[in-house]
């Protein structure tokens, strides 16, 4: 049977904790990984593209002026006959700055050089030669030393142009993230609110990318066919619930008048009088799948459920209709209620599904052992704690109970019933904006806990 109200069933979407990040924190972190990779690429081509312009710059730079310079010794060695000297005055007229040039005869003894510097070391620096009309060579060197400082210089500006970028992405790209899955929290929330009665909003947006419009379609056609089975479900057990309530009706009355017959045979009289009890226990059955129906979210409408109703009334009386016909159990109670616990809901509900979770109680705790009733309000809520001193219910069963008939191999052994008196109180309790959980109680037994958002906040 499909519950629209029940964790893990039916169309409403409960919380799950995961442990895995959300997608939002997974975007974000996807996109400032691309961002340092980017940003390192960018940064290290960059570089390399610097440093070979600057090479080749330098490199030309060198031919350039080694040419120029042996262009003008050739000419002063023209005019003076002495390679040395027409170096000096060449270099007279005017050297390049920052490159020594050094001047070889033909046999590659040099014969001149300036500036004079240390030539032992000679690393890191870059030459160009240039050949002398007459035979001879004229050598330009520079030190590589300015390159790299640019370059340092250049890593040192992207570092800091970098590092500043990358807090930028970094701190935007949650917000870009979350903006980006917008839709698809939309469609959550939506389907969190969505439940199986009456129409439901369509999950697509004529704005959302086409991946999302996919999805959504997905979610309503989906949602279509749920809702189908779910109202061909509930129209067919409220129908059969109807049908069968007349004809149990008369079975049980004829029977009943049947049992009156002071002329039948022992035998036939305690035949009927078992046939008696079946009937009854199917026309409980019948009245107890009516309220089920009833008891539904969205069966009543909110003006029914949002009527003001005294919790503590209505388990005083229902304390007084239980332990009547068994006045050795009437000590068995122990009820404290506050004077008014005003809730918004409706008191036909209630009445049936706090009379469930007494009579609970009341089957399960052997007489003479103690069942606690406390009744109070707090926190926006009037709240029902009922313990009791049985068996207990395992923690394997404690969600399982509320599912419609289901029984336990130890409760069907030992008591009679439909199991369906806990799925009606919480479904009650859903109803109207509350819950029901259930848990150990300190007498020994189970511990079940009620609670119904309070008539005066909800004013």
């Amino acid at each position: 049977m499909l519950d629209p109200h029940r964790p893990g069933r039916g169309l409403r979407l409960r919380d799950h904790v995961v442990s895995t990040p959300s997608l939002v924190r997974r975007l974000a972190v996807l996109q400032q990984i691309w961002a340092a990779v980017l940003i390192l690429l960018f940064a290290g081509f960059t570089i390399w593209i610097s440093a070979h312009t600057l090479e080749r710059q330098e490199t030309t730079f060198l031919r350039h002026t080694a040419a120029q310079m042996a262009g003008s010794i050739a000419l002063e060695w023209r005019e003076e006959g002495d390679l040395r000297a027409a170096a000096e005055s060449a270099m007279a007229e005017g050297g390049p700055v920052g490159v020594t040039i050094r001047v070889l005869d033909a046999e590659g003894r040099e014969v001149y050089s300036a500036p004079a510097g240390d030539r032992k070391n000679r690393r890191g620096w870059r030459e160009a030669r240039a050949g002398l009309v007459g035979g001879g060579w004229v050598v330009a060197d520079a030190s590589d030393e300015p390159r790299r400082r640019a370059l340092m210089a250049l890593m040192l500006a992207l570092i800091v142009t970098g590092i500043p970028l990358f807090i930028v992405v970094a701190a935007v790209s949650r917000t870009v993230a979350g903006r980006a899955l917008a839709p698809l929290s939309r469609i959550a929330a939506q389907a969190e609110r969505t439940t199986g009665e009456g129409a439901w909003d369509r999950f697509g947006n004529a704005a959302d990318p086409m991946e999302v419009a996919a999805l959504a379609g997905a979610f309503d056609r989906l949602l279509g066919r749920l809702q189908e089975i779910l109202a061909a479900e509930r129209h067919f057990s409220q129908d059969a619930a109807h049908e069968l309530r007349t004809p149990l009706t008369v079975l049980c009355g004829e029977l009943e008048y049947a049992t009156q017959d002071p002329s039948l045979p022992p035998e036939m009289r305690r035949g009927l009088d078992r046939a008696l009890v079946q009937a009854r226990g199917m026309s409980d059955l019948v009245e107890a799948l009516l309220l089920l129906r009833e008891s539904e979210s969205g069966a009543r409408t909110r003006q029914e459920v949002g009527q003001p109703v005294n919790l503590s009334d209505l388990v005083r009386d229902l304390e007084r209709e239980l332990r009547a016909p068994e006045t050795e159990r009437a000590r068995d109670f122990n009820v404290a209620a506050e004077d008014e616990v005003m809730v918004a809901g409706h008191s036909t509900l209630l009445t049936s599904a706090i009379r469930n979770l007494l009579s609970n109680a009341l089957k399960f705790t052997p007489a003479g052992r103690p069942i606690r009733v406390r009744v109070f309000s707090g926190g926006g809520r009037g709240t029902v704690v009922v313990e009791d001193a049985g068996p207990g219910i395992e923690s394997t069963d404690r969600e399982r109970v509320f599912d419609p008939f289901f029984r336990s191999a130890e409760v069907r052994a030992a008591h009679d019933g439909f199991g369906l008196g806990l799925p009606i109180l919480r479904r009650v309790a859903r109803a109207h904006g509350g819950d029901v959980v259930v848990s150990s109680s300190a007498l020994g037994g189970a511990r079940f806990e009620l609670f119904i958002p309070s008539w005066i906040s909800r004013s």
